[in-house]
């Protein structure tokens, strides 16, 4: 019989590589409230693990320190909007705009829903380190070309070149950042309607402009 390897044992009745990931997941989980309530900067690993029921050996088992932990949970949280975004694209089954906006509601709402989600995206992930700035530049770059994307799907006709070419698409990705800024830090008093309707007009405004040139 062939003999389980050291990262294949069973204890419990769960392979220990299994176990590993389900401790990485409650990590996480916990940063999300940590992160997300206290803030990263008040935030120690002592508080971390105790959130997620395990110990210190736990942490470093899958983290080197609070600066990874931070960027495993903002990739998450990227991970998710991206997924949504491609789940409205892939399922775009009535008019191309009615797509569009259906996947900025989900972003905002997302925000709306976990309040902790938007502490993190939207102000603890910056000015950490030069490492975590890549990492929200490089998640801004996916936005970008997630906008790029819906323009395409809304506006056809519009040339790809100059599409590629231009820097509009970053421009309404910032747009989007900056307005669940406000939104945010407003209490989310505005109705949720208003803030898509709003981000809406701005993107039907632009996509219109970019297809006159073309």
């Amino acid at each position: 019989m062939k003999k389980k390897t050291p990262q294949s044992r069973v204890y419990g009745g769960i392979e220990a590589n299994l176990r590993e990931e389900d401790r990485r997941k409650k990590l996480i989980e916990a940063g999300l409230e940590a992160f997300g309530t206290r803030g990263y900067a008040k935030t120690n690993i002592k508080t971390i693990c105790k959130l997620a029921g395990l110990t210190e050996r736990y942490f470093y088992e899958s983290f080197r320190h609070k600066e990874d932990l931070l960027c495993a949970v903002y990739r998450e949280l990227i991970d998710e909007g991206q997924r949504d975004s491609m789940a409205a694209l892939e399922d775009s089954d009535g008019f191309p705009l009615e797509t569009a906006l259906r996947a900025l509601r989900m972003f905002y709402q997302r925000f709306q829903q976990d309040p902790r989600r938007a502490q993190i995206q939207l102000f603890e992930i910056l000015g950490v380190s030069q490492n975590i700035d890549r990492e929200y530049q490089s998640a801004m770059r996916l936005l970008a070309d997630m906008v790029r994307l819906f323009l395409c799907k809304v506006f056809p006709h519009i040339h790809e070149e100059i599409l590629n070419r231009s820097m509009i698409p970053t421009g309404l990705a910032g747009s989007i950042i900056m307005i669940a800024h406000e939104w945010v830090l407003g209490g989310f008093i505005a109705p949720l309607d208003d803030i898509v309707s709003q981000c809406m007009d701005f993107f039907v405004a632009v996509g219109k402009h970019l297809e006159s040139r073309s």
